[in-house]
């Protein structure tokens, strides 16, 4: 198949699969933005304990295409390490094969998440001798993560950031963080893409008795789960009347929340598992405000889909929100701070506070729409690599 135009290839190191669909689905968020300006693929290798081979399969959408290549899980403990990291970068020269196999003619390349794809980075650039960008989401530089510190991960880090054109970063302390670590480069804040056209407001589906939401992965470390149960167990005890929905987890961490809930003998909630955006959607449509009490974050795509679905938005001060969140978009607390979770919640729920829709719907439209963000990133292109 050869390519009548140049494209802009995604090397991703996260990226949703048929066993993780929602897992780094903010970076075909990007791909699919782009594509309305450009040619753009995504390259993505992922193992399993059911792949028997290494498989590529291709999608294409107009613009866009997937290239996913699926491939044998390492079950060798004592040299697991060896053989995994072979097999990825084996996995990765395939994709590279089949690119000139294909005879496709790159543009630029973009790094979405450095690790671990960075390692395969220099055989991509070996070949094609374009510029590549960098569109970084992991939270692993702060302080609060933490996870910065493995010498394979500083060392490919350091390598893929020394030459990009590009760093795209997704909330200031994100790119604090990272400089603090020596990471010197050329920084640029880029938004996550919302749906518009699946996450907008419908009054008429608004429930009638008032819904706080929380969407995430469940996982307690980075979204506290358990301090959001506790300030929902205080509001209920002080007799206020409310559904609680949370959406997302795997089915062990719903299960251990669940039982979590019934030992703070909470009412009225309800935990639904992981689902498609388009459920998320509609499950924002019915309710009245996002809670995402979370100790880190870096720019959490929920937020963008709750504003552009008309949702005030009760979080903590972390990642990018400080910088986001205005009176009018919703409240935001101190990291930990449950007392002034409940107290602004009560306040909420007592009808003491008013929000704009019309503005949180414009700052989407603004800042975070496909269309935004697609043509900021093909402009960059476009005038870096003419």
């Amino acid at each position: 198949m050869s390519q009548d135009k140049q494209a802009i290839l995604f090397l991703a190191s996260w990226y949703p699969t048929p066993h993780n669909k929602n897992h780094g689905i903010f970076i075909r968020n990007h791909a699919l933005a782009l594509s309305k300006y450009m040619h753009v693929i995504v390259v993505y290798a992922y193992s399993t304990s059911t792949a028997e081979d290494f498989k590529i399969t291709k999608n294409k959408e107009g613009d866009f295409e997937e290239w996913i290549l699926e491939y044998k899980k390492s079950s060798t403990p004592l040299i697991s390490f060896f053989i995994k990291y072979f097999r990825f970068k084996k996995a990765y020269k395939l994709l590279l094969e089949e690119l000139i196999k294909n005879n496709v003619a790159i543009k630029a390349i973009q790094l979405n998440v450095i690790f671990p794809t960075a390692i395969a980075l220099p055989m991509f650039k070996k070949h094609y001798k374009v510029p590549y960008t960098i569109v970084e989401h992991w939270s692993g530089y702060l302080p609060e993560d933490d996870n910065y510190k493995s010498g394979i991960v500083k060392d490919a880090t350091k390598k893929a950031v020394r030459s990009a054109s590009k760093i795209y970063y997704v909330s200031e302390k994100q790119k604090q963080a990272m400089l603090g670590h020596g990471l010197k480069g050329n920084y640029e804040l880029l938004y996550n893409v919302v749906d518009t056209k699946l996450f907008k407001e419908n009054k008429n589906t608004k429930s009638q008795r008032p819904i706080l939401l929380h969407v995430s992965s469940l996982v307690e470390r980075e979204k506290n789960i358990s301090g959001t149960l506790r300030v929902i167990q205080k509001l209920q005890k002080a007799n206020y009347d409310f559904d609680l929905l949370i959406v997302g987890g795997n089915a062990e961490t719903v299960s251990f929340y669940k039982n979590e809930a019934k030992k703070l003998e909470l009412s009225a909630t309800t935990f639904v598992g992981e689902k498609t955006p388009a459920e998320v959607a509609a499950f924002m449509q019915q309710a009245h405000a996002l809670i995402l009490f979370s100790n880190y974050e870096g720019m959490p795509v929920v937020v963008l889909e709750a504003l552009a679905s008309g949702l005030p938005v009760f979080a903590s001060k972390v990642g990018q929100l400080p910088n986001m969140i205005t009176t009018d978009l919703g409240r935001l607390v101190n990291v930990g701070d449950e007392k002034g979770l409940e107290n602004t919640l009560k306040e909420f729920l007592d009808g003491k506070t008013k929000f704009a829709p019309e503005k949180m719907v414009s700052f989407i439209s603004e800042n975070a729409s496909p269309e935004i963000v697609g043509k900021k990133l093909a402009d960059f292109y476009n005038s870096a690599c003419s």
